[in-house]
């Protein structure tokens, strides 16, 4: 019995670890979405409550268009995926719907072009000098590379 005693505790602390792990590592949801990118640029070029109902403004307006022509790739995408497994699959058909999908990438694009654009423009002159210096280091970060690309030799 003392034996099984140890082994006992033993197994109990192990699913309390293991409880632990899990929930520190899956349970908790993660909050690095566009939300917390917006909050990031409102806060970082501390923007004044008139900058910040408008920023709200426009994050509104990009989330919803964003969401909408998200949804519709996503439709495209199952469209054209769902031919892979089909017998017979009409060429013309996939590439228009390559085509649709690559119209709504630059819908996409434009859409997050004009949201900064927009945060640009709410910005005072310090303030746009700060968020030049934001778009360029997440740019760079975006990239994964040097501020320069290599020149051949």
């Amino acid at each position: 019995m003392k034996k099984n005693t140890v082994l006992y505790l033993l197994l109990i602390v192990l699913i309390i670890m293991n409880g632990f792990f899990l929930f520190n590592y899956i349970g908790r949801p993660v909050q690095n979405g566009p939300k917390a990118s917006g909050d990031f640029i409102a806060s970082e070029l501390k923007f004044n409550d008139q900058q910040l109902a408008q920023f709200k403004s426009l994050e509104v307006k990009h989330h919803d268009v964003m969401r909408a022509v998200g949804d519709d790739i996503k439709s495209l995408k199952d469209e054209l995926f769902s031919n892979i497994t089909a017998n017979a699959v009409n060429q013309k058909d996939i590439d228009n719907l390559i085509a649709n999908i690559a119209d709504k990438t630059i819908i996409k694009e434009n859409e997050l072009f004009k949201r900064l654009r927009g945060i640009y423009k709410l910005c005072d002159d310090k303030q746009k000098e700060q968020f030049k210096s934001i778009i360029k280091k997440a740019r760079r970060f975006d990239n994964q590379g040097p501020e320069h690309p290599r020149r051949p030799k």
